[in-house]
């Protein structure tokens, strides 16, 4: 929970909203967590001010399809993501690869002026990079869009990336 408190507090989102995300991100993962699935750890959730991000592997359409529906069903979910593969579980050494190509593209962000790395989650799943958060203005989506797209070992790169204003007209 420090760990929480202490990146809300340096995080354009803010405390209560961090908190927000949270206990949504808690809420979520319990809902998805009573499907029977073959193996609930090749699903990711990102939360965002409301919007879920789902990212990993299914093993049937229909399976997709009740993850999604359930997790609309939570209150104050605003928009759900689907970025779910149908297929099998990654191998354990696909695993390693993304969780170290997840852990180089955070530490890229950390250090690049500009772009507050608190304000967004990153996840790898199946190679894939994902990025979501608040950007606290204009000039720093452009900075943290244009600096990952540069990247030349991200196969594919989805941002879901709000600004204040964005968020503010949604309430």
């Amino acid at each position: 929970m420090g760990a929480v408190l202490g990146n809300a507090s340096t995080s354009t989102r803010g405390f209560s909203a961090s908190i927000d995300d949270t206990l949504l991100m808690t809420k979520v993962i319990a809902k998805i967590s009573g499907i029977e699935l073959k193996n609930f750890t090749d699903i990711t959730v990102s939360v965002s001010h409301g919007h879920v991000l789902l990212a990993g592997n299914v093993e049937s359409q229909t399976k997709r399809l009740e993850l999604i529906r359930e997790v609309w069903k939570i209150e104050g979910v605003k928009n759900v993501y689907n970025e779910m593969s149908l297929g099998s579980s990654p191998t354990l050494s696909e695993r390693a690869d993304d969780l170290l190509f997840e852990t180089r593209v955070k530490n890229r962000l950390l250090f690049k002026s500009g772009v507050y790395s608190n304000n967004y989650s990153v996840d790898v799943v199946n190679g894939n990079v994902y990025v979501m958060g608040t950007a606290s203005s204009l000039d720093e989506k452009t900075k943290l869009e244009n600096f990952l797209n540069e990247m030349k070992d991200i196969k594919k790169l989805i941002t879901i990336v709000y600004l204040p204003k964005e968020i503010k007209n949604e309430k």
